[in-house]
Parts: C-alpha cells; structure tokens; sequence
C-alpha cells in the first residue's frame, strides 16, 4: 500500500537500508526478495528503499496480472519508456547483447537464441560505467512478473555481490512464484500495538470501538487495517477487485456459507453448519471456495486465507441475504450460550428502528449486566438497542444502560459520551439519577475526587424514590470513602435510610472499627453481585493487617474482575494484592502485580487510583534503598510515608521524621501503609534524639495492635515500646515480646527490623554475643528482601559486634549508593550534578560508576539504557526533567 507508515517495521527497514548503504559505500551488491500476503506493506519497504537511496540510480517497474503471458512486458515498464524507444545499447553493450536486449524490447526482430542474452545484457547495462554511480533496482508484484522478464531479473540479481546494485523484489506469499535460492524476508502481520499506532497515524479520528474491532479483524495486515477502519460496518470495507472476481465466480451456495462464515468471525465449524443447515445450504457447498483457495478447512476450524477476502465473501451477498445470515448465526449461538455473539447478530440483522430486535438485545444486555460479565458486550447491545427504538424516553433509558456498562469496563471517555446523550433526552426521574450516578463515578477520576460523594448526596436529597436515593447514598459513601473524604462518607452513611452491607460496613470503618466491618462483610455469597462489596472487604482486611485474607479475598476478587471484564476496579484490586504481597515479602510479586495495575489505570484513564499504585511502587523502592526512583514516585505528594521510610534507611532520622510528620497531616488515615507509618515515626523520633515526638503515634499504633489483634502488628507494637522507655529492663522485655510475636507469622521485613533494633540494643548494651545472633538474623533476612540499606545497616552492626561478614556486594547486585548514582546517570547528570544532589564528592560518584559497569554488564553511560526497564521510561524521563532542562550534559 503507497505511502503506509513503517510502525512495526524496524527490523526490515534496517535490512534493506543495510544492503542501500553497502552498495552506496561501493562494497558490494545485494538481493532480498520480501514476500508476504497483499496488503501487508511489502511495496511501502520499496517506497521507503527508493526514498534511502539519495545518490543512487533507481529503477523500480513490476509485475502486472493482465500482462503476465507478454514476453519481456515487465523488462520493458523497468527500463522506461524513454531509454527504451532511445535504443542506445550499441554504445554501451557487446553487440549480441545489445541485439538481444532490442530484440526482447521489441526494438528488432526477436531470435530464440537471443533470449539467453538477455539476462546477461540487463547485468552489463545496470553496472554501467563507475561515474554512472551504484543502482536500486525495486520490483513490485514479481508473482505477476512474465516468464521472461522473471528469468532475466533473477539472472542479473543472482550476479550482483561483486557490483553497486541492489534488487529488491516483492512477492505475493501464497503465490506461485519460484522459490529462486536468494535471501528472502517473509513479513508477517503488525503487532496490536503497531497496528494502533498506524491508525492513530493514518485515521487519527477513527472511533475507539471501530478501532479495535480494525484491529480484531485485520489480524495486522496493515491494507485491510485501513479499509475496516475507515468502513462503517468492519466487513463492509473496500476490498481490492481480485477478491470481488474471487468471490462473485464463486456457486450461490458457496457464497452463502462463505458469507456465513465470514459474518461469524468465530471459525468454528460447528456454529457455521447450523447456521448454514436453517438457510438451506449444505456445509460441502464450501469445497469451491477452498479449491479458489479463499479459505482453510480442518475438522477444527474455517480460516479465511486473507483478511480482506473474509470481507469479500461478507459482501459477495446481498444485503437482504445477510441480514437472514445474521439472523441465522444469532440463533446458532443462542441455542450454544454465546451471549456476546448472539448479541452481535441480533444487532447486524436489524434495520431502522425496530423494537423487537431491541427489546430482544436489552434482555440480553440486562443478563449480562447483572451478572456482571462481559460490560463491553453489554455496552454495546444496549447502545444498539437504543438506536433502534422510536420512543425518546426508551432511548435514553437504554443510552444510560450502555453508559453504566462501560464504565464498569473502564471505557470512561465512552461511558461520558452515552450519559451526556442520554441527559440531553428526555428521560424519567430514574433515569436522570442513574446519569448522576456516571457522572459521579467518572469525577471519582477525572475530575475533583471529592466532589463525587458530594454530587450524589445533594442528588439523592431530591430523590423521591427510596431504592433509588439508597443505592445513591451508598455508592456516595463509597466514593467519598475511595478519596479519604470521611467527612462526607460519614454524612451519606447517616442520611441512609436502610441497612445495606455497603453502609453497615463503612459506618463500621469510619469509626476504625476494622473488626466490625469485617464482620458484616464476611462470607459473601458466590452469587452476590456486587463486586465493590468484595473490593471493600479485601481492602478491610488489609487496613486490618491481615495479610492473608487480603491475599485470598484480593485474589478472588481480580479473577472475578479478568473473567467478568471488569476494569474499573481491575486495577484498584490488583493494587490490594500488590501490598498483600509486598507485606509477604514477595517483592518479585508485588512489582509485577503493581506495575500490571498501574498499566491499566493509566489505559483507562483512572488518574486518581495511577496515584495510589504508585505509592505501593514507592514504599517498595524505600524498602529497596532505590532513592532516585522513590522520589520519582513520590512526586505527587502522596508518598511521604515511603520518602520517611527511605530516609530511615538511609540513616537520616530528621529527614525521615519531617516526612512522616507531613505524611500523618495528609489525608492518608486508610492508607495501606498508615500504621506502618506511625512506626516508622516512632523509630525516626528516637533516632533523631526527640521521643516526644513518637508518644502521640506510639499511643495509635498500640490502639491498632489491640484492635486487629495481629502477631505482626504486636511485635511492632512491643518494638517501639522498646525504644521509647528509658528502662534498660522493660526495653529487653519488649524487644523479647516483640520476637515472640513475630515468631507467629507474617511481615518478614518488620520483624528484620525488630531483630535489627534489638541487636543494635544489645550491642550499645555490651552484649555482644547476644547482639551478634538477632544482626545475623536481620542481616540474613533484609538480603533475602533485597533491602539493600537495612542490610548494609546490619552488615556495619555485625562487624560493630566483632564478628566477620562477607563482602556487602555481592557480583551482579548494585549497593544503594551504586543503584542511586547508575539511576542519576541514566538520566545524562554528570558527575558533580549527581555529587550534588546524593551529597557526595565527584570523586565518590566517579568510583561507584566505576564499580556498577562491570556489574551490569556495561563499559560505558552511553550503554546504562540497556539497564532500564521499559516500564520505568516514564520516571525516568520525571527524573531527567528534575535535575533540569539546561543541565550541563556529560563529556
């Protein structure tokens, strides 16, 4: 396809530009023959070569099908009509070469015996004289190429490697075209991601549902990528006139069951003999269209050769006769279960308004919404649903349907349109308030988070219908909940006039009463259909501290949201069972599972819950000793329990308390990592020389202990006990509780810090050889966590107690310092931009550098790229943005 955009095409570009440049560079010729199905961009690679080949000759022709028995047709549209009629060959070629090459033209009378010569003629003219410069010579369309002009050009292309002349050639891939021994490149289709990049390149206004089904059907052929995108029905594309002749040679009968199986996408043979037996036509009336070699058949599936002649077959019936076929398959599929095919049909076969059809699609949508599955198919069978019925009201009554549907599939931007059109209608007072209800859950993220709960509670006070105001004043409490805003969750919880679980259970939470709340959303049924209950419940578990049942609810809870399509709280459950993970200590895990759920926040557009999963991501990197990343994490401001957790680490206990301070005066009160906080606040308070400033988060985190009555939560309890009492023997008593109760389970990296603390306890005690046992255990555990500063930490105490360790960096894993100094560099800092910021001489930052290359397997910063994931680009890029625009960049 002229003029297609190269998106996924780097590898092959690379090649050619490569055999361009070496004939260019005068080093040696080349050949490389692409073949791959119509459409797939093989004449866009010849496009972009002729547009490399600034300084070269080109010559570019092809095969043309109408010409294909004409003797030496091909050689002739290659070498111009200008050089052609010019017949200068005398000149510049042997004689019988010359003769021959005119003969073949038809500038002389043709001899057989001429046409040996021929190949060898169109070699010596395209070498040519040296200051006539190297050739590019482009063939499109080879599979169309006549006998003669095929032998010619392979003759000369198999002579090249010793001349400035390159051939390319390109060739149908299920064509008959000789495989000839010359390198050969087959392409294949474009990946989902490079097929939506070219449409946003090529039809950037194209719908996103238009868009993705071009892309479904396509199979990333990038042709019929554009012809389904730029349809207004996905197989009512244009396709080109050889599958139209295809199809339309083709029996009656053949193109019914072959339209069938193209309205049906499935492939499934099954679906299509039924279908195919109520209109009265045999499944052996396909064998034709086999035979034509449109399709594929095997006992399992039907599969269309090209995705454009599945567009073919699809319009090679006419309209009346589709509709039958939709008709049909929506018939097939109900008698199979398939909702969402059905669905699909039943909408194909209608026409204008037509409330049978619509009523049909709603009860189908109504099914699929209720059991929450598949919210797209909903969407979508709702939406046409709608435009099919005459009456206003219906109409916007089903808009708001599709509405909600896509914003329980995390189509926000889709779920605004349908609600907008569906208030500008007139619609029952119902209606109306379910509108209010989209409109709240879209604030919740693109808009002003608080002022979601708020709308619905003013809404609802207006409200006459009482199941109406009460389902408002619940999903008010839990969005103003979601947000911190506790205030309004607390108005919303009062006004209720019923007892939902949803109410009951945040009323209980409002109060931080963790086991009550627990206790009315224990055992939720398997049928029970609402899925934010669930969301709540493993959320409560993990503000309880109990890390198990917010692994298994969360883990119930994300397969719920993958088979039923849910994506709106797809990722706020992933982000639950990231920290469950974390807590575990399973920071493999944790990572994967946080930056999947940090994928498809972002995907869908939910700004509010990509800043909440960065905080998981922050507490890790704190965790981690990663400084560069923590802050970049941190940067929203919503992450100052990881930024004090990091400069604990780090050995700067007032840097550490100032962050955690400012962390308790934001709106974090259920925030996963809050009780930790006030822990880590207590620790930095004491270290930083002001335990005055740990009693008030000491007396909260004692309350926490007692109410979630976990071992984990006790031991850090006792902990801080221990460093806040001046007495020598109640801190020994609280350090051994402490043990005790991390000796049950749970949180391995809070009890390494315990070990740490009471071994750092004991050491300043002179008990040394106590000291060394509860170091070596901290030690053990913070490298099995890859908490490279608590473990250089309890590397300097053991040494301190006076026993030998090994060295603190083991080959291949970078210390602290190491990973902030690679991380800064990554960025283009030079050295004393990177000893100004980590504090440090450029001395220092030079020696690190020197340590981590040979650790990540790099010589040089022009390689450190190849050490960054491409998930972090985007930090990295907010790292590089903080040191500066007009930084001075490295020599």
């Amino acid at each position: 396809m002229a003029g297609q955009s190269l998106c996924g095409r780097a590898a092959e570009v690379a090649e050619i530009e490569h055999l361009v440049e070496r004939a260019r560079a005068g080093a040696a010729g080349g050949v490389l023959i692409l073949r791959g199905e119509a459409g797939i961009g093989k004449t866009a690679l010849l496009d972009h070569a002729a547009g490399a080949a600034a300084g070269m000759r080109v010559l570019r022709g092809g095969g043309i099908e109408a010409e294909a028995e004409v003797p030496f047709a091909a050689l002739h549209l290659l070498l111009g009509e200008e050089e052609v009629q010019a017949g200068e060959f005398s000149g510049v070629l042997p004689a019988p070469q010359a003769a021959a090459l005119e003969a073949a033209l038809g500038l002389a009378r043709p001899r057989p015996e001429d046409r040996l010569l021929v190949g060898l003629a169109l070699l010596t003219l395209l070498s040519g004289p040296p200051e006539r410069g190297p050739v590019l010579v482009l063939v499109d369309d080879a599979q169309w190429l006549d006998r003669e002009s095929a032998d010619a050009l392979l003759f000369a292309a198999r002579r090249v490697a010793a001349r400035g002349i390159v051939f390319l050639f390109a060739a149908r891939d299920d064509a008959a075209w000789p495989r000839t021994g010359l390198p050969e490149l087959r392409l294949t289709g474009l990946a989902p991601e490079d097929a939506r990049l070219l449409l946003d390149e090529r039809a950037p206004g194209t719908p996103p549902d238009r868009r993705d089904r071009a892309v479904e059907q396509a199979r990333g052929n990038p042709l019929a990528l554009i012809a389904f995108a730029a349809a207004e029905s996905g197989l009512l594309a244009r396709v080109p006139a050889e599958f139209e002749r295809a199809v339309r040679g083709l029996p009656e009968p053949a193109r019914v069951l072959l339209a069938v199986v193209a309205a049906d996408g499935t492939g499934e043979p099954g679906v299509a003999v039924r279908a195919a037996e109520s209109l009265g036509v045999p499944f052996g009336a396909l064998e034709p269209a086999e035979e034509a070699g449109l399709v594929a058949v095997t006992r399992t599936s039907i599969r269309f050769r090209h995705p454009l002649a599945r567009a073919a077959a699809y319009q090679g019936v006419p309209v009346t006769r589709r509709i039958a076929v939709h008709r049909a398959l929506a018939a097939a599929h109900a008698r199979a279960g398939d909702a969402g095919p059905r669905v699909r049909h039943l909408s194909a076969a209608a026409l204008g308004t037509d409330e049978a059809v619509a009523a049909e699609l709603e009860a189908a949508a109504g099914d699929l919404a209720g059991r929450h599955a598949a919210p797209s198919v909903a969407a979508f069978a709702y939406e046409r649903a709608a435009r099919l019925a005459g009456d206003p009201e219906v109409r916007a009554r089903r808009l708001v349907s599709a509405a909600e549907a896509e914003l329980a599939g995390g189509r926000h931007e889709r779920a605004r349109t349908l609600a907008d059109e569906a208030a500008r209608s007139p619609g029952a007072p119902e209606t109306r308030a379910r509108v209010d209800l989209v409109r709240a859950g879209l604030e919740l993220e693109h808009g002003v988070p608080e002022a979601a709960g708020r709308l619905l509670l003013e809404r609802a006070a207006s409200c006459d219908d009482p199941e109406l105001r009460a389902r408002m004043l619940d999903e008010g409490a839990f969005h103003a909940w979601s947000c911190g805003d506790t205030e309004t969750a607390a108005q919303a919880v009062e006004r209720h006039p019923g007892g939902s679980v949803m109410v009951r259970a945040l009323s209980a939470l409002l109060g931080d009463d963790f086991t009550s709340a627990r206790r009315v959303l224990a055992g939720l049924p398997d049928g029970a259909r609402d899925e934010r209950l669930r969301l709540l419940a493993a959320e409560t578990a993990l503000l309880a501290g109990d890390d198990a049942a917010t692994a298994e609810l969360s883990a119930q809870l994300v397969a719920r949201c993958r088979d039923g399509g849910l994506l709106a709280l797809l990722p706020r459950g992933l982000g639950v069972q990231a920290w469950a993970r974390l807590f575990h200590g399973a920071h493999d895990d944790a990572r994967a599972l946080a930056r999947e759920a940090l994928r498809l926040a972002e995907e869908t557009g939910q700004r509010r819950q990509a800043a909440a999963l960065r905080a998981v991501q922050a507490r890790q990197a704190a965790i981690e000793g990663d400084e560069v990343r923590c802050r970049a994490l941190s940067a929203d401001g919503r992450a100052g329990a990881a930024l004090g957790l990091l400069a604990l680490g780090l050995g700067r206990p007032e840097d550490a308390l100032e962050h955690l301070q400012d962390a308790h005066r934001e709106a974090a009160a259920h925030a996963p990592s809050a009780m930790l906080a006030l822990a880590d606040t207590v620790e930095a308070a004491v270290a930083a020389g002001r335990p005055g400033a740990g009693a008030e988060p000491m007396a909260r985190l004692a309350a926490f202990a007692r109410a979630a009555g976990q071992p984990w939560a006790d031991g850090v309890a006792a902990r801080c006990r221990a460093l806040l009492t001046a007495d020598d023997a109640e801190a020994d008593r609280h350090f051994t509780l402490a043990l005790a109760s991390h000796r049950d389970g749970g949180r391995p990296f809070e009890r390494a810090r315990t070990e740490l603390l009471y071994g750092e306890w004991l050491r300043r005690s002179r008990r040394r050889a106590r000291a060394r046992s509860r170091l070596g255990a901290a030690l053990e555990a913070f490298e099995r966590l890859g908490a490279v500063p608590w473990a250089e930490r309890a590397r300097g105490e053991v040494r301190a107690a006076g026993q030998a360790v090994r060295p603190c960096d083991p080959p291949g894993r970078l210390t602290a310092q190491e990973m902030q100094v690679v991380r800064l560099a990554m960025t283009g800092a030079t050295n004393r931009q990177i000893a100004a910021r980590l504090r440090l001489s450029h001395r220092t930052v030079a020696y690190h550098l020197y340590k981590a290359f040979p650790k990540l397997g790099v010589a040089s910063r022009a390689e450190l790229h190849r050490y960054v994931p491409a998930a972090e680009a985007g930090i990295e890029a907010g790292i590089e943005a903080g040191i500066g625009a007009g930084a001075e960049r490295p020599a």
